[in-house]
């Protein structure tokens, strides 16, 4: 039995004949009842599906940075990681159905106007990964010595994701983390993005290239 919300004007929450009334951010929705497919999925269907299944396995893994960097786009509508999802769709999946794949150089970690780290650079050595930046300040682009700066690799072999313990300061300038002992040897994919103090503000994510580790 559903439930009137807010009156009978108001939305209504739960099962009524053949609907279900729900709300998400204080938005009414109305959906019919699942019913069982009695087609077979086009193969329009089934390249979407594959192109979701693929991208979404490689967000969802580090849906604590699209937090931050995706976290002010369409607030009332999407989630960070579907606004992450949307973003990347069109331009960070490669090759054909059913062989696909990411081409990790366009997939954008965060997305905004916050100026970035400048020249950055990413270096390995010692079993370290070092990220640089520009440390410098800048009034005219209102960025600030404790803007955070945020790091990321990915070891695709492995299918695992690095970063450091914690975010660095633009003014800091660089930051290192060691890698784990099992990711040591073969490829890694690497990023890096800004984000003011409050996380209200964010730059685009910046792709430093691949690191070869052995």
């Amino acid at each position: 039995m559903g439930t009137i919300v807010n009156g009978a004007n108001g939305g209504f929450k739960g099962k009524a004949g053949s609907v279900i009334g729900s709300s998400w951010k204080s938005i009414n929705y109305i959906k019919g009842l699942y019913k069982k497919r009695s087609k077979p999925a086009s193969e329009l269907q089934m390249m979407q599906q594959e192109k979701f299944r693929t991208l979404m396995r490689f967000l969802l893994p580090i849906n604590m940075f699209l937090k931050i960097g995706f976290g002010r786009k369409n607030t009332e509508r999407l989630t960070p990681i579907n606004a992450a999802f949307q973003f990347n769709l069109k331009q960070a999946i490669t090759g054909t159905y059913p062989a696909y794949s990411l081409d990790y150089s366009k997939i954008s970690i965060s997305d905004g106007g916050l100026y970035g780290g400048g020249t950055v650079s990413v270096a390995h050595a010692a079993g370290e990964l070092t990220f640089t930046w520009d440390p410098t300040a800048n009034d005219t682009f209102e960025t600030f010595g404790d803007d955070m700066v945020f790091v990321l690799a990915y070891h695709p072999e492995k299918d695992e994701f690095m970063s450091s313990p914690a975010p660095s300061t633009r003014a800091s300038g660089e930051i290192s983390f060691i890698i784990s002992e099992h990711l040591q040897i073969g490829i890694v994919h690497t990023w890096m993005f800004l984000a003011n103090r409050s996380k209200t503000r964010v730059s685009k994510s910046v792709y430093l290239g691949e690191v070869l580790l052995n």
